[in-house]
């Protein structure tokens, strides 16, 4: 007993000397990383089907492609850059570091919407001269994707807003 006493004596007295944890995850940020990363596997394997259509396409219809390939590319990025920030702020080693970047997290949130919209209404007004079946099925897994993904980044920003208040009009 009194060697289980003076361990809890020990224990407090040297508490003042230990450095602090910093648990920087908040509620739902593992379920953001998981849905991102998803997402991200489901990306590529629609680019890889999306190239062998540009690979296979004739002339004037391949630069269209090429077109949407890279703003979808282009979209994916800003997509990928939220995850990486997310993932720093989950990650920070203090609380000002973790603040900066759930700022820019959230400023980079309402990018990738913007973009997420910009890129599904491409791919609706393109949609009515596409003939090839095999195109208009990726054409419609990859909206079907990018509006999944705009409900994620959503929800993310709904919960980086409702702790530290967003910038008005967002």
């Amino acid at each position: 007993m009194a060697f289980r006493l003076s361990l809890l004596l020990l224990l407090f007295a040297s508490a003042p000397c230990l450095p602090m944890a910093h648990a920087n995850e908040r509620v739902g940020d593992a379920t953001y990383l998981y849905e991102l990363k998803r997402y991200a596997r489901a990306v590529n394997r629609l680019e890889k089907e999306f190239v062998s259509l540009i690979e296979a396409a004739p002339g004037e219809e391949r630069f269209d492609l090429y077109w949407t390939y890279n703003h979808l590319t282009g979209t994916w990025v800003q997509v990928d850059f939220l995850h990486t920030l997310l993932k720093r702020s989950v990650a920070a080693s203090s609380y000002s570091d973790e603040s900066k970047t759930r700022a820019m997290l959230r400023g980079q949130a309402q990018f990738v919407l913007w973009e997420l919209d910009q890129a599904i209404t491409d791919l609706e007004q393109n949609m009515p001269e596409v003939k090839r079946p095999k195109l208009l099925r990726i054409n419609g897994a990859l909206r079907s994707l990018l509006s999944e993904v705009r409900m994620t980044v959503n929800r993310l920003l709904a919960n980086q807003c409702a702790r530290t208040p967003c910038a008005a009009g967002s």
